[in-house]
């Protein structure tokens, strides 16, 4: 009977370590504590324990590392990838993609897409252990199996989402084996391109689960702004609009921002702006168009529409 291999010494990586890593995988790291210029201390220790680089079968691109934290450090993604998946095995990692800030904990995978568009950034303090799996699918290459090409542009019609899950803890078993030494490296590969399809197969149905729940959103949303666009001039408030949204009245103020890119007064107050201006051309006072715009002072209106279009109401001409 064959036994498992014993686990080799750690590994010291150094600051040259990391820029090597960054220069292949298109990543840039910082290291906080030791100034601007990490290559002044290329040979500075930053990180101990085990890092493995492995292509899989399916094309992807898989790296399993069990590091101890001895400088602090973030990195910054800077090349493209259809689909990244990380799971972290222990510890807890603090990422930030575009701007919203994710807690991945142990037993929990991240699944994102990477480009010019979607930069990732993560931070880790000094004394942390991490032991995580990261998947990354090539921008562009003609080793990835069909099916899993398939399933990435499947998932990127379904959105494409970031998604955050709790891994299955059959697939963890099968993780967390492909992490220790086993008797071979083809047996460590097989175990990992196993445990890699059942993880895409999880991270299939979170996505399909998280955009049913968004299209459901996206609908109320919609609702929201016709009823903005159709009737801006009756006299809406937010508490009326959440209700048609089903939901409160600060998840409107955020998930119409989300959506349309802007407040929803912002929205109301161009709507009736603009049915302001067809009055106008077509004849009605400043007055009157105020009135059937849905403002109450024609001062108010007047500031308004200036600001929107850049003249006061009075130089609109009736259309002839």
């Amino acid at each position: 009977m064959k036994t498992q291999q014993p686990l080799p010494p750690p590994q010291l990586f150094s600051v040259a370590h990391f820029l090597d890593f960054g220069a292949r995988y298109s990543i840039d790291y910082h290291f906080p504590g030791l100034g601007m210029t990490p290559a002044a201390n290329a040979a500075r220790t930053v990180m101990r324990g085990y890092v493995d680089e492995l292509t899989l079968p399916s094309g992807i691109f898989a790296t399993c590392s069990d590091l101890q934290v001895i400088e602090p450090w973030h990195s910054t993604s800077l090349g493209c990838a259809p689909l990244y998946i990380l799971v972290v095995l222990e510890g807890n990692v603090q990422l930030n993609l575009n701007g919203k800030a994710w807690r991945i904990q142990s037993g929990m995978a991240l699944a994102t897409h990477l480009g010019e568009q979607q930069v990732l950034r993560a931070c880790h303090q000094s004394d942390e252990r991490l032991v995580t799996v990261s998947l990354a699918l090539p921008a562009a290459s003609a080793a990835v199996h069909p099916a899993i090409a398939a399933h990435v542009s499947a998932w990127q019609q379904l959105g494409p989402l970031t998604t955050a899950w709790p891994v299955a803890s059959y697939v963890l078993s099968g993780l967390r084996q492909a992490q220790q030494c086993t008797t071979s490296p083809l047996a460590r590969q097989l175990t990992l391109e196993g445990a890699l399809l059942q993880l895409l197969g999880q991270q299939m149905q979170e996505s399909a689960t998280n955009n049913t729940n968004l299209r459901g959103e996206r609908l109320r949303l919609e609702q929201v702004r016709i009823i903005l666009e159709t009737a801006p001039e009756q006299p809406h408030t937010l508490e009326a609009l959440a209700r048609t949204a089903a939901m409160s009245t600060a998840s409107l103020r955020s998930k119409f921002r989300q959506a349309y890119g802007d407040s929803v007064f912002n929205y109301l107050r161009d709507c009736r702006l603009a049915l302001a201006r067809r009055y106008l051309l077509e004849g009605d006072s400043v007055q009157e168009a105020a009135w059937k715009a849905g403002y109450a002072h024609a001062t108010n209106f007047a500031t308004a529409f200036r600001r929107r279009y850049g003249i006061p109401p009075s130089d609109v001409h009736p259309v002839q």
